[in-house]
């Protein structure tokens, strides 16, 4: 059994680590609430572009672009993909880098070929240690989502769409649902976008637009140039909402290893004040004991 001078150091001991899982969670609450505000911020740029490529595809029917495709069957097995997965810094979210990885893992067992560009240094050393194929000189930290660090990023793979590095490009990451929870874990093909999803239906978006803009040098070209613009946004969004995730999920981690620890502390103070109790309590018997012994002797 132990000793109450070890009690009362482990008491110490569990108190400072809850410190430290308190400052913790309050930390991933404040970089949370900072990172949706900072989104919510650009949302009404993106949504505008959003519109914008519905115009155009309004105003020419039969518009094509490499970056836009209506053809691609997602439940096809095969072919050259590029993955973008988006997972932590670090560990210490519960479950979080876990269901990231697995559904990373399905998606390259459906590709022919693949190429993984990794955000985060743990899906980083996760791949790597495994001898997956990882873009070397593709690396970034999931310290500070940013829309500066969105625009490298689809300016990287862009180039390597370019360069036929990969035929479709699909993103990892974990969609965030708010309050506090890890999220879920999904996959979302960005290039080529698919074409339906811009097309509007009927004339609504397109009505008239061929009079009120006109598009220098034409249609197709300011189409091509404006699919880095939106690229970054829907980089960033899926960034934001794995960043948001990330932090919940540690608030979460944080939240029950504080609860752990104060029962812990209950359980370790009634241990202590029983053999505090204990001890007195074999003291004053020994001091009766010594008192009857001395009365007995002086009779």
């Amino acid at each position: 059994m132990a000793s109450t001078k070890e009690i009362k150091n482990r008491i110490r001991s569990v108190g400072d680590t809850q410190k430290i899982t308190n400052a913790m969670y309050l930390i991933s609450s404040t970089k949370m609430r900072k990172a949706r505000s900072e989104a919510e911020d650009t949302k009404p740029y993106f949504d505008r572009l959003r519109a914008e490529i519905r115009r155009m595809f309004a105003v020419s029917r039969d518009l094509t672009s490499r970056y836009y495709d209506a053809d691609v069957d997602e439940t096809k097995q095969g072919g050259r993909n590029g993955i973008l997965v988006l997972t932590a810094d670090k560990g210490l979210a519960g479950s979080y880098n876990q269901m990231v990885i697995k559904e990373t893992l399905a998606l390259m067992d459906r590709s022919d070929e693949y190429k993984l560009y990794i955000v985060g240094d743990y899906g980083w050393r996760f791949f790597r240690s495994r001898g997956s194929n990882v873009c070397e000189n593709f690396q970034h930290s999931m310290n500070k989502p940013s829309l500066a660090m969105a625009r490298d990023i689809t300016r990287e793979l862009l180039d390597e769409f370019d360069a036929g590095a990969y035929d479709r490009l699909y993103v990892c990451y974990t969609e965030y649902s708010g309050g506090m929870s890890t999220g879920s874990a999904m996959h979302d093909r960005l290039i080529p976008f698919d074409r339906d999803d811009f097309v509007p239906e009927g004339d609504e978006t397109g009505k008239d637009a061929s009079s009120v803009f006109e598009y220098e040098p034409d249609v197709k070209t300011v189409l091509e140039r404006s699919v880095q613009s939106y690229l970054v946004g829907y980089v960033y969004s899926a960034l934001v909402n794995s960043y948001s995730s990330e932090q919940s999920a540690r608030m979460m981690a944080m939240d029950a290893a504080d609860d752990n620890a104060r029962d812990l502390l209950d359980r370790l103070s009634l241990e202590y004040n029983h053999l505090r109790q204990n001890a007195i309590t074999q003291e004053i018997t020994e001091i009766s004991s010594g008192a009857r012994s001395q009365r007995s002797k002086g009779k």
